[in-house]
């Protein structure tokens, strides 16, 4: 998962200054989260280490779409609402 640009420059996030993001999940657990670079051209964007072990531990499956909101005073993202990709089943000819 990649950061937005405005919460990455809130937290003031750069290759030298890389910091613990606290993440809360749908059950009002909150983990921490290391940052990671990502060189895109001449831009870096900044994700975080070890994100699917965050979706396996809260049974979020890849492809789903998560929804969060941002806390400035307290640098926290919330998890609200987790989307699951859903299947289509093949009908028969």
């Amino acid at each position: 998962m990649l950061l937005p640009s405005a919460v990455s420059e809130d937290l003031c996030l750069s290759i030298h200054n890389l910091r613990d993001v606290s993440l809360q999940n749908l059950r009002c657990e909150v983990t921490n989260m290391n940052t990671i670079a990502e060189k895109n051209r001449k831009v870096y964007r900044y994700g975080f280490s070890k994100w699917s072990a965050f979706l396996k531990s809260n049974q979020i499956h890849i492809g789903a779409t998560l929804f969060f909101k941002y806390v400035k005073a307290s640098q926290l993202l919330i998890l609200t609402k987790v989307v699951h990709k859903t299947k289509r089943k093949r009908g028969r000819a």
